[in-house]
């Protein structure tokens, strides 16, 4: 007997099952079934038992339809079980397992089939998908542990990054064994990221791991056991002899690692002085400025106002670049840090502000201007204000960490009061006339966007001049005072569609036609998502009509189909209940793949409780 179609039937009652009887009755998809089984039971009649079993179901209401889902998957199952075959061929061995020691969650398939995608294959797009996840708190499923240790080979080294530092500590030491049995000590890439991480892991279990590539690994990963030293006394020679190698990345890796040692002997504040000095400055300012050694931070201060000194008294453009840039990276041993020497230092910087800005040097004495800027915008209160105070006679990229300031140490309706005309400006077309207002307007738009914490601000100013790195990315976050409802409406007639998404919220008449407007505008599927999710979120009376019009231009979209699950299907999920009849008279309407791609969202459209 051929069955293929029962096996349909199967699947198809296994997932009204889980979804619950409430849902199978009209279900166009098992309705879809019943003719060739129809047809089927014209030589076998059974075929035909089970054909008016499914019409029963298909025919039900919400009284009828447990009693009916549950006689067709009786007949099912019993003409399926003379046909099938118990038991696999082969040796039985036991599974590996391994106690995670940790509370775990399950990810939903819309969720888990696209990051285990993005964490397996290659192509853009992926990062995005791993990070929405990880904040989700995904990674909490127990499937996805072996492909997260898995992707710390991943070729977007990125990723494999994040992983390292974000997803696979949540784990704990029950991953050490699958991290162990995968390192390689001559290799390079992901198996450094491995040795960190074990260490991490294990400190005192990792020691002979650690001599073991010191002693025989390849120079990469020489390199990173050399930093992973420094947790016990005995490591202090094993630093201070490569502390001066040749090769500089064996020398910035002993010098990271001595800035973190509780032995504050003499000759490692001797040799860590001789760094700061030197050339390696460039190499270890991530480490210095967290260095809690009272001597090492009196040193870079002393070193900063010896080098602004040599600055403001040379005239030579190659001598001033040198140091410029000299003090710029003593700057940026002093971010974050809030004693009372470092704030006068960094204050003596910015109120040379205008004879930095004459020096034309590369770099040029603006560039110190801007690092100076960042690092009092996150600065004391004294550095904010100061920074805030000087605001109207600031440019270019001093003017993005000036209005954060503001934003951080004013009142809600001061700013408010202050800033908003500056807004206007973004509805302008850019000219060389009005550069100015428009980089005062983008500087604003930043410091609006930015959230509870500073990261936001520290990712877009500092990558777009160059300056951020990933050590950054752990930044303490700062609190900000909550925004003027009066910002929307300053939003709106700015025309500036990213920020009223941002601070669209339920109710508001002249963002809700904002938005309608701009998604009529827009033309690739990609580019109507955030508007979508924001018509969603404030309960937009037209956000149903939009996911249905997006939803029937994929349909006929097929290269955007990958946006389906892991984008839009969210949205249909928290589309009011409402909008469930719509949604179900446009599914049998769509290609199959996007059907079975949206089908789990429609049924948790369809079992949220009614709205009050």
């Amino acid at each position: 007997m051929s069955i293929p179609v029962l096996i349909e039937v199967y699947d198809e009652m296994r997932r009204l099952a889980i979804a619950g009887s409430a849902v199978a009755p009209g279900d166009f998809r098992l309705k879809k079934l019943i003719p060739p089984l129809e047809k089927s039971g014209e030589k076998a009649p059974v075929f035909a038992k089970v054909a008016q079993a499914a019409t029963a179901v298909v025919e039900s209401n919400e009284k009828t339809a447990s009693t009916a889902l549950l006689e067709l998957t009786t007949l099912v199952n019993a003409i399926l079980y003379t046909q099938g075959e118990t038991g696999a061929a082969g040796e039985l061995k036991p599974l590996e397992t391994t106690d995670l020691g940790a509370q775990a969650t399950q990810a939903g398939a819309r969720m888990l089939k696209p990051l285990l995608e993005a964490l397996s294959s290659t192509g853009s797009g992926r990062m995005e998908v791993v990070r929405d996840a990880y904040e989700r708190g995904a990674f909490k499923d127990l499937r996805l542990v072996k492909p997260a240790l898995n992707a710390i080979d991943d070729p977007y080294p990125e990723i494999g990054e994040f992983v390292v530092e974000k997803i696979l500590p949540l784990y704990g030491k029950a991953i050490l064994p699958e991290l162990r049995a995968k390192l390689d000590i001559k290799g390079r890439g992901g198996h450094i990221h491995r040795l960190q991480l074990i260490h991490q892991l294990d400190p005192d279990g990792s020691r002979e791991l650690i001599q073991s590539v010191l002693n025989d690994g390849s120079k990469e990963m020489r390199v990173a056991a050399v930093e992973c030293l420094g947790t016990s006394p005995g490591d202090l020679v094993h630093l201070m002899e490569h502390a001066k190698a040749k090769a500089k990345d064996v020398r910035a890796a002993a010098l990271r690692a001595l800035t973190a040692v509780t032995s504050r002997t003499t000759d490692v504040v001797a040799t860590l002085k001789k760094a700061i000095a030197g050339a390696d400055l460039e190499l270890i300012v991530d480490r210095v400025k967290r260095c809690a050694m009272p001597e090492i931070q009196d040193y870079v201060i002393d070193e900063a106002e010896q080098w602004l000194a040599t600055l403001l008294k040379t005239k030579d453009k190659k001598e001033q670049g040198s140091a410029v840039n000299r003090l710029q990276q003593l700057v940026s041993c002093l971010d974050e840090r809030k004693d009372a020497k470092a704030e006068a230092f960094l204050l003596k910087c910015f109120q040379n502000a205008k004879g930095f800005e004459a020096i034309k040097s590369e770099p040029a004495g603006s560039d110190l201007n801007e690092f100076v800027a960042h690092v009092l915008a996150k600065g004391t209160p004294r550095m904010q204000k100061e920074l805030v105070k000087a605001y109207a006679t600031l440019t270019g990229g001093m003017l993005p960490p000036a209005v954060f300031a503001a934003r951080a140490t004013m009142t809600p309706e001061d700013f408010y009061r202050e800033f908003s005309s500056q807004l206007k400006g973004l509805s302008e077309k850019r000219t060389k006339k009005n550069n100015a207002e428009q980089e005062r307007a983008q500087a604003l738009v930043g410091a609006l966007m930015t959230g509870d914490d500073d990261r936001l601000f520290v990712y877009r100013h500092w990558m777009a001049s160059g300056r951020y790195s990933r050590h950054d990315r752990g930044a303490t976050p700062t609190p900000l005072p909550p925004l003027d409802p009066r910002w929307l409406d300053a939003a709106v007639e700015s025309g500036d569609v990213n920020l009223v998404c941002h601070l669209a919220r339920p109710g508001h008449a002249a963002a809700n036609k904002f938005l309608s407007t701009k998604l009529a505008e827009l033309k690739k599927p990609h580019e109507a998502q955030e508007v979508l999710r924001t018509m969603i979120r404030i309960r937009h009376p037209g956000a149903t009509d939009a996911v249905l019009n997006e939803l029937k231009k994929l349909a006929k979209d097929t290269t955007h189909h990958y946006y389906l699950s892991y984008w839009y299907g969210p949205m249909i999920a928290d589309l009011p209940r409402t909008a469930l009849p719509a949604i179900e008279a446009l599914m049998p309407g769509l290609p199959d793949k996007m059907v079975d791609q949206l089908m789990e969202s429609v049924l948790a459209l369809k079992n949220k409780p009614d709205e009050a």
